[in-house]
């Protein structure tokens, strides 16, 4: 059956071990009145279907809770008023859930294709009833931090992935009660473009074509992937099922700039910046109280790691980060090299030796000569001095960043 995906995991476990946040959105439950009140407003905008006008809508739902194991859930189907959007969207309140359709949905889909919306939507409330209900908790509780303006841009950019990846989720679900990708697909397409004829072969082609072209193609959207990159992962997930899942992610979060990093990466960045400083600082002579005392502005009581070396695993990790992540070494190497005139030239040899042994040597030469507003030829002048300067320091064994 279907599982709870790797990142909705990761949220429910950030947000877990945070008893107070966890407890109160726990302890937050929709009132009867509420759920009412919904109803209501629903019932004024809305045409209700129900089973004896419209047999074939409940049975295909019918269908779709069987395969989802939800046969106890009560669900109502509901038809927009005034919208043009086709469109489809549930609610679930108070063990019930809600299903609305807009624009011309149920006459643009055919019977299997509105089989694959229905389940699609269903599959909304089987992630919910995962890890008994508490990925519902877990989502009400990143939404609710996003939305705060107070926020950092990590909490928004974790909900949105959150949201890309309860798409992908849910279009698993529909497979999952179809048993074949094709409605799944075409169901997509009709929905955005309108079109009655369509076909799932050549739009995947066209989703192989977009990937051709750039393999680093992402999700940017907030709320749902973009079709093509749905549509592929489907497919993907249809053909090789676990073993998609780590091109699949790369589809969602794909390489991220240093301003769009959620909690988990932004975690990474902070033991790689450890590590990174553990390695830059630990000569003898880069440990002077000016020194020291910028690093604690990072790390509080910041301590080197005396074991430290520049591992191959280390150097992958920066040379396949994205290009503002080597920007952000590159200035953090530099905002060093400049800290202590006490230290003279040094520092800036020591920068541009390990620069180029983390392959950042063009990032940092291009920084040095922006900030610094320096020629080529100064450049290279200011380089040689610098490291003649490096060169001229000895250093014990204990200080060597090398392995070996």
């Amino acid at each position: 059956m279907i599982q709870v995906l790797a990142y909705h995991q990761k949220v429910f476990d950030y947000f877990k071990s945070q008893p107070k946040t966890w407890d109160f959105f726990a302890a937050a439950k929709t009132k009867e009145e509420q759920l009412a009140e919904y109803k209501t407003e629903l019932l004024k905008n809305t045409y209700k279907f129900n089973a004896e006008n419209d047999p074939l809508i409940f049975d295909l739902l019918q269908q779709a809770k069987e395969k989802l194991d939800l046969q106890a859930l009560s669900v109502q189907i509901y038809q927009a008023q005034n919208s043009e959007e086709i469109n489809a969207s549930i609610i679930y309140l108070h063990q019930e859930a809600h299903i609305v359709l807009s624009g011309s949905i149920r006459q643009l889909l055919g019977e299997q294709e509105l089989l694959a919306v229905l389940a699609h939507e269903l599959t909304h409330v089987k992630l919910y009833t995962l890890l008994e209900g508490q990925i519902e908790v877990a989502d009400r509780i990143i939404t609710a931090i996003a939305n705060n303006y107070n926020s950092e841009p990590a909490y928004y950019e974790t909900a949105r992935l959150f949201k890309l990846y309860t798409e992908i989720f849910c279009d698993r679900g529909a497979y999952i009660v179809l048993g074949e990708t094709g409605p799944v697909i075409t169901s997509l397409i009709k929905t955005a473009t309108g079109l009655q004829q369509v076909s799932a072969e050549s739009y995947l082609q066209q989703a192989d074509e977009i990937f051709s072209a750039d393999a680093s193609t992402r999700a940017t959207a907030f709320s749902h992937p973009e079709n093509f990159i749905r549509a592929r992962a489907i497919q993907l997930w249809h053909l090789q099922k676990e073993a998609a899942e780590p091109e699949i992610i790369r589809m969602i979060e794909g390489v991220c700039t240093i301003d769009q990093l959620d909690l988990f990466k932004q975690q990474e960045l902070l033991k790689l910046t450890k590590e990174f400083l553990d390695l830059y600082l630990k000569p003898a002579w880069f440990r002077s109280s000016l020194v020291n005392s910028h690093a604690g502005q990072f790390f509080a009581n910041f301590s080197r790691n005396e074991e430290a070396v520049l591992t191959t695993a280390f150097r992958d990790k920066i040379e396949t980060a994205h290009s503002s992540v080597k920007d952000y070494f590159g200035y953090l190497m530099l905002d060093f090299a400049l800290l202590d005139p006490d230290l003279e030239e040094v520092p800036f040899g020591w920068a541009y030796q390990f620069s180029e042994d983390l392959a950042l040597k063009e990032v940092f030469d291009v920084l040095v000569k922006k900030e610094l507003k320096l020629s080529d030829k100064k450049l290279q002048q200011h380089k040689m001095s610098a490291l003649a300067a490096f060169q001229g320091v000895k250093e014990g064994e204990g200080e060597q960043v090398y392995e070996g």
